[in-house]
C-alpha cells in the first residue's frame, strides 16, 4: 500500500497549499483506496478539484519520493517550515517523507519510490462532521475504473435531463429548488384539504373525522391533525393512498380513544405495520385489505366512545 500513501501524500500537499495551513488527524490506507481526517477551516468542491489536479500533475512528473531522519520535531520543522505533523503523537527521533520539492511530513509508514508508480488519485466521497472532514480517494488502477465510470453516469444522467454536462450542477440545482417549492405547495394545500375533513359522527363532545385522501403529503397531515386534535375532543382517521402505498392515520384528542392501541388493534387483524403513541398513530396496510381495515378503523373508534 505504499502507493496509497505516498499518493495522500500527494493529495495533502496538494491541499495545504491552496488553503495555507491544515492538519491530518488519521490516515487509513488499503488497496487501492484510503481515507484521510482532516482538520480545516473550509473545504469547497472547487478547492478539492484544484487540489486533485496539482496532485495528478505532480504523480505524472515523476517526483522523487526521499526520507529525512532528525533527532526532533523541532529539528524537522527548523529544516523544513511546511512540515505536516500530528504534533502530540511524535516522541523522539522523527522520520520526514519528501516528495521532491512538493511536499514534507513526518511519516513511518512505506512509500513509492517515485509519484508515477501512484498513478493517479481520484476523490471518490468527502463528507463533514463537526470541524473534520473525511476524504475518500482512490489510487492508480481502481482510481482510472472508478473515474470512467463516474464519466459514463454523468454522460447517462445528461442524457436523461437533456442537458449538456457542462450545465448538470446548475440543471439539478434547479430541479432541486423547483421540487421544494412543490413540495411546500403539496403542504400548503394538504392542510387545507385535512382542515375540510368531513365530520362522520358526533357523540355528545367527542366527534370523529373520517376520510380517505390520495396524493397528499403524509408529514402535513401528521401535522395539521396534530393541531387539530389539541383543540378539542375530536378524533380523526385519515387513510392514505398513492400508488400501491396504503396508510391510516389516527389522531385523538379524546382520552377515552388512544391512537396507538388502536391502530396496534387494526394492524394485528388486517396484517398492518406500524406504531406512535396515544395521540396519533400510524400504519400501513396490505392495500387489498386497506378500504376493510378503514372501516373497521372506525366502527371501533364508535364502539369506544359508546361503550359497545
Amino acid at each position: 500500500m505504499s502507493r496509497e500513501h505516498t499518493a495522500e501524500h500527494v493529495l495533502m500537499g496538494s491541499l495545504q497549499k491552496i488553503k495555507g495551513s491544515l492538519k491530518v488527524r488519521k490516515v487509513e490506507v488499503y488497496d487501492g483506496f484510503g481515507k484521510v481526517f482532516l482538520e480545516v477551516d473550509s473545504l469547497s468542491f472547487e478547492e478539492l478539484a484544484k487540489a486533485q489536479a496539482m496532485a495528478n500533475k505532480v504523480i505524472s512528473e515523476g517526483r522523487i519520493v526521499k526520507e529525512h531522519f532528525f533527532d526532533s520535531l523541532e529539528e524537522a520543522q527548523k529544516a523544513f517550515p511546511s512540515l505536516r505533523a500530528h504534533e502530540e503523537r511524535i516522541q523522539g527521533r522523527v522520520r520526514v517523507v519528501e516528495v521532491d520539492g512538493f511536499d514534507y511530513s513526518a511519516c513511518t509508514g512505506k512509500h513509492v519510490e517515485n509519484t508515477k508508480e501512484c498513478g493517479m488519485i481520484l476523490v471518490t466521497h468527502v463528507s463533514k462532521s463537526g470541524g473534520e472532514y473525511q476524504i475518500d480517494f482512490e489510487v492508480g488502477e481502481k482510481a482510472l475504473e472508478t473515474a470512467v465510470k463516474m464519466s459514463t453516469l454523468c454522460l447517462s444522467i445528461s442524457s436523461i435531463l437533456g442537458t449538456p454536462i457542462r450545465n448538470l450542477e446548475k440543471a439539478v440545482l434547479n430541479m432541486r429548488t423547483e421540487n421544494d417549492d412543490l413540495r411546500k405547495r403539496l403542504s400548503a394545500l394538504t392542510d387545507e384539504i385535512v382542515k375540510k375533513t368531513p365530520l362522520e359522527e358526533s357523540m355528545g363532545e367527542a366527534k370523529l373525522y373520517a376520510t380517505i385522501l390520495r396524493g397528499v403529503d403524509t408529514k402535513a397531515v401528521m401535522k395539521t391533525v396534530g393541531e387539530l386534535i389539541g383543540r378539542n375532543h375530536s378524533i380523526y382517521i385519515i387513510g392514505l393512498e398513492w400508488f400501491g402505498t396504503c396508510n391510516i392515520l389516527i389522531g385523538s384528542g379524546e382520552e377515552r380513544i388512544n391512537a396507538a392501541q388502536v391502530l396496534k388493534e387494526l394492524c394485528r387483524a388486517f396484517n398492518g405495520k406500524g406504531g406512535g403513541d396515544n395521540r396519533i398513530a400510524i400504519g400501513s396496510f396490505p392495500c387489498e385489505k386497506f378500504h376493510e381495515a378503514f372501516e373497521e378503523g372506525k366502527r371501533m373508534i364508535r364502539n369506544s366512545l359508546t361503550g359497545r
